[in-house]
């Protein structure tokens, strides 16, 4: 039997093309364990399936089967998107979409690619969050840190834009300080840990990020 949550979960795979055990563990279900437990019933009954990705983690992906992209287009007027696995942005595309279900509770999340947006934008973001009273701020799901000239080319394009904010979301809040540090320092710059979004979002409707400057002098424990 196909539940409520299972057609949500259908949706949000077919927004993406795929997903992983890792991230239905930090949206739709509570731990690893249960995700992989119900997606196990649901390939068992051919409405998805797994691809491996040749990593060791996330180690497969799960993917729509033909039937239930055609229930979504004939049900749900969806139009099925095509599945790509490309290696190295497996582990971005992990934490872009826990960021983006996570975000959606609380405004509009628009995904951005250069083919919707080159035109717009001077420079693209992860995704353009809209928040309840209308502000526009820059989403950058970071897992790689670059170099000092790279963030102020970048933080120049940004400024062209003029976003109300930019937040980069961390793996983890040891990171924050690094990042803090080394970009150009600007007060629409915040920075928050994946778990901390998660958590705040979660407890409080709110993101709550740090300011750039506070991220300077925080202990990262």
């Amino acid at each position: 039997m196909i539940t409520e949550r299972d057609l949500d979960i259908f949706k949000f795979i077919n927004k993406y093309g795929k997903s992983y055990i890792e991230v239905l563990a930090k949206t739709f279900f509570t731990n690893e364990q249960v995700a992989r437990n119900r997606m196990n019933i649901l390939a068992k009954q051919n409405l998805i399936s797994y691809w491996n990705t040749g990593l060791m983690k996330p180690r497969r992906a799960i993917v729509l089967t033909a039937d239930t992209k055609a229930m979504l287009e004939n049900e749900y007027e969806m139009v099925p998107r095509s599945t790509k696995l490309n290696r190295t942005t497996i582990h971005h595309n992990v934490m872009e979409q826990i960021v983006d279900f996570h975000l959606s509770k609380i405004g509009t999340v628009e995904r951005t690619t250069v083919y919707t947006h080159k035109e717009k934008l001077h420079h693209i973001p992860d995704f353009i969050f809209t928040n309840e009273s209308g502000n526009k701020i820059n989403i950058e799901v970071e897992l790689t840190k670059k170099s000092a000239p790279r963030y102020v080319k970048l933080m120049q394009s940004v400024s062209k834009d003029n976003p109300d904010a930019i937040i980069y979301i961390l793996s983890s809040k040891q990171k924050i300080k690094a990042y803090a540090s080394i970009m150009t320092k600007w007060h629409k710059l915040f920075f928050i840990s994946l778990d901390e979004l998660i958590k705040n979002i979660e407890q409080t409707g709110q993101i709550k990020p740090t300011p750039q400057e506070q991220s300077l002098f925080e202990s990262p424990i």
